[in-house]
């Protein structure tokens, strides 16, 4: 499990530059476009914080404890990166 976790903190500091260098991108080549990328990156990072979950599910989870375990802490670390990310661009 230990490798998931590391995983997931890799998976979300890479999504949260992603993001950043997106917006910045956006936002000095097409300013009125910034709201529409906000939002398009924010169901892609929802929808791939989905999939690593459901991977997670189907391919590494061995007892109930260690399933719940993760999905906290998966979840703890999308609202870090969400907080993280909008701190850092607003």
């Amino acid at each position: 499990m230990v490798v998931w976790i590391v995983f997931s903190m890799f998976f979300f500091t890479v999504l949260t530059m992603v993001w950043i260098k997106g917006l910045g991108v956006v936002k000095r080549t097409q300013p009125e476009k910034a709201v529409t990328f906000y939002f398009i990156m924010a169901a892609i990072r929802f929808l791939m914080s989905l999939t690593v979950v459901l991977l997670f599910l189907l391919f590494a989870t061995r007892t109930h404890e260690e399933t719940v375990i993760f999905c906290v802490t998966f979840c703890v670390m999308y609202v870090a990166m969400v907080i993280t990310s909008i701190a850092l661009k607003h």
